[in-house]
């Protein structure tokens, strides 16, 4: 909801979804004719599906078939409207198995490494003797743009990757030294004065935030293949850097391959200059590097690229962060990586739905500013103490709960007490969000909300759904290693948030919220900020909902790493035709 605006933004979505009026309190069950209805396309598509596969299989081993799972259509099956468009959409097409958008914006996560390369160009020159000039440094890219998908160096004889299978397989380089970044090939460049021109009262103030925080050192952004990524694991993606990117140095500086600087550059590469997506996980969640669970919510964040196009909205850039992290933490995450199976989408997908959590926050912006004198982010230091604090966060949690209970269909479109227990959360950290620019004190209004919404609705969610607010009340400004971090820092690997779905996402989009409040140019990692707003990734950044819109009506094409090319009978071959 637009500062100001006494429309509820969710009001077109209620009225495009259900047949009754958003205030109307009456509705029938059991009388939609169950999967034959509209919003039952996708299953009856299904059935039809499940018998071919069936008819299929040699021993005839049953498929998918509804009548021996839940019974589905009991209840209206209603459409969805991704959030700040008009895009509406079927439930099932939610879920990532069917969605090639969010696949993509995963993979392109997954995939990616920062690199830098002033220690490499430290070695060659001090013990190797070798010039680095920009024209080396672009004739370096230049080979590793050839290397890095799959082609060979410097062995002949080598089988290589076909091109078109890992055309999302590129690198390029950024700094914060303009002089530097004018002198190299332009081909290779990601330009921060370019891609960060906007700012929040003159042009170039985020790019010039940036610049100061990376220096004059420079840095590599290499994207491995997404086909790479769906056949192993994200720790690989460092080790195939460390391979592509010394044997690219040998090639590009004409050194033997036997030298002792190949370990060196090796070291470089894995170790002593790479920065990661996410952290190792621990023994008993097994999961290596590049993986969702060892993502901090601060790194989530910076892959949205929302507040380099409208840098004076934080409410959009939260919602565009928290349909990241809802598709990567509890879709993929929880439910998937920790459960399996069919997953939380229901959990997910009400967060990036329907408007009303934008509502929400949106509402929750305005009650911020109106403590702060209309001030984005200046309720700091003297100013911030718990009662004014407390005072927001009712407002707005009262605001939220009156929402479910004046107009029911926006309770059945969130159908679940813990989902709308995270909505309202999230709405009333966008107030304090907006007030104070800080994204430690959001997490006292997501724990003070539940608390107060626990006191109004007598429950949450499902049994233990608040075990990590409780937890949270007591721990928002704790640093110590079990109980705090930075909220920046946290993530579904911080202990107390290991459990749970229903939070995260939300999470993500606070930390996201209150550093654009507070115009900052990026919210954990300057790099990989930067790295992020490559707009040669396949999955556009800039607009998360509307692509996740496009993958669900099944018009998104921007696809990588898919097997079509080496299929017999694909792109108008004949079976068994020869390439």
């Amino acid at each position: 909801m637009p500062y100001n605006d006494i429309q509820h933004s969710f009001m077109k979505a209620m009225s495009d979804k259900f047949a009754e009026k958003p205030e109307s309190t009456e509705t029938k069950f059991y009388v939609y004719g169950g999967i034959a209805q509209k919003g039952g396309m996708r299953k009856r598509e299904f059935i039809a599906e499940a018998q071919k596969i069936v008819d299929s299989r040699v021993s005839g081993t049953p498929a998918y078939n509804p009548d021996v799972g839940m019974p589905q259509g009991q209840r209206f099956l209603m459409p969805y409207m991704m959030n700040h468009t008009d895009i509406m959409v079927n439930a099932d097409d939610l879920h990532w198995i069917n969605n090639a958008a969010m696949q993509q914006c995963w993979d392109d996560m997954k995939r990616g490494i920062v690199l830098g390369l002033d220690d490499a160009h430290g070695l060659l020159e001090a013990r190797l003797g070798k010039e680095v000039t920009p024209d080396t440094i672009s004739h370096y890219m230049e080979v590793l743009n050839h290397a890095l998908p799959g082609g060979a160096v410097i062995q002949e004889h080598m089988v290589e990757t076909k091109p078109m299978l890992v055309n999302d397989s590129y690198a390029k380089i950024f700094t914060g030294d303009d002089d530097l970044a004018d002198a190299v090939d332009r081909r290779f460049l990601l330009d921060i004065n370019k891609e960060f021109a906007a700012g929040w009262e003159k042009p170039g103030e985020q790019a010039d935030q940036l610049k100061d925080a990376i220096g004059k050192k420079i840095w590599q952004i290499l994207w491995m293949p997404t086909v790479v990524g769906r056949q192993t694991d994200g720790g690989t993606m460092f080790r195939w850097v460390g391979m592509q990117v010394g044997m690219t140095m040998i090639s590009a500086y004409k050194l033997c391959a036997g030298e002792s600087v190949t370990g060196e550059f090796a070291y470089y590469a894995k170790h002593a200059a790479v920065v990661q997506l996410s952290n190792y996980m621990p023994v008993k969640r097994a999961r290596a590097h590049n993986e969702p669970g060892g993502m901090p919510l601060g790194i989530n964040a910076d892959s949205v690229r929302s507040p380099a196009l409208f840098p004076n909205d934080p409410i959009r850039a939260e919602l565009e962060s928290i349909a990241v992290a809802a598709m990567v933490y509890d879709q993929l995450w929880f439910g998937t990586y920790m459960s399996g199976g069919v997953g939380f989408t229901q959990y997910a997908s009400a967060t990036y739905t329907d408007n009303i959590l934008e509502d929400f926050c949106y509402k929750g912006c305005e009650i911020g500013l109106d403590y702060a004198n209309g001030e984005m982010g200046s309720i700091k230091g003297d100013k911030l103490n718990m009662d004014i604090l407390e005072e927001m966060i009712r407002a707005e949690n009262d605001y939220c709960l009156t929402q479910y209970e004046a107009y029911p269909t926006v309770a059945e479109s969130h159908f679940g007490g813990s989902v709308r227990a995270c909505c309202a959360a999230a709405g009333c950290g966008s107030t304090v969000a907006c007030a104070t620019g800080l994204a430690q004190p959001t997490l006292s209004a997501w724990s003070l909300s539940m608390l107060g919404h626990y006191e109004r609705k007598g429950r949450l969610g499902f049994f233990g759904y608040d075990l990590q607010d409780q937890c949270t009340a007591c721990g928002s400004y704790s640093y110590q290693s079990d109980e705090g971090m930075p909220f920046e820092m946290r993530g579904v690997n911080y202990p107390n948030y290991a459990m749970n779905v229903g939070h995260q996402s939300a999470y993500a989009g606070l930390v996201m919220g209150a550093h654009v409040a507070n115009k900052d140019a990026w919210v954990l990692s300057p790099l990989w900020k930067v790295a992020f707003s490559d707009r040669d990734l396949p999955f556009d950044r800039g607009y998360v909902t509307r692509e996740y819109g496009l993958g669900a009506n099944r018009e998104y094409t921007k696809v990588a790493g898919e097997r079509d090319l080496i299929i017999a009978g694909h792109y108008g071959r004949e079976p068994g035709a020869k390439l």
